[in-house]
């Protein structure tokens, strides 16, 4: 959960700093949903980086649950952020990786989304 708390305060923090300032966010961890919604408590580990994503809140009018199935392209973006040595921004959608364009489109044609496992 902590990883997810700062990739959300990473994104709202790059979003602000860039002018989006009515931002809705969306999070595959209802846990952090809560918490953020301020129905959950936080644990005391991860106080710190919820003060400061709570800094930003007059800029993200909203925060809901999304299943991971529903958010395929941020999935492949999070695959490729853990394989990746360094972060990187992407700062138009041609600069994306294919997958995860492919994602992006099939989402936008309202198609669904599958997981598939490998079982050995």
């Amino acid at each position: 959960m902590q990883a997810e708390l700062r990739a959300l305060l990473w994104g709202v923090r790059h979003c602000v700093i860039r002018g989006y300032l009515e931002l809705h966010l969306e999070a595959d961890s209802l846990t952090l949903v809560q918490i953020v919604q301020g129905t959950s408590a936080c644990p005391w580990r991860l106080q710190r980086d919820m003060d400061e994503l709570m800094i930003f809140k007059q800029s993200f009018q909203s925060i809901t649950h999304c299943y991971r199935e529903a958010n395929t392209p941020a999935d492949h973006l999070a695959n490729f952020g853990a394989d990746a040595c360094a972060g990187h921004v992407f700062n138009t959608f041609s600069d994306l990786p294919q997958l995860v364009r492919g994602a992006i489109r099939l989402d936008r044609l309202g198609l669904p989304t599958f997981r598939t496992r490998c079982l050995a």
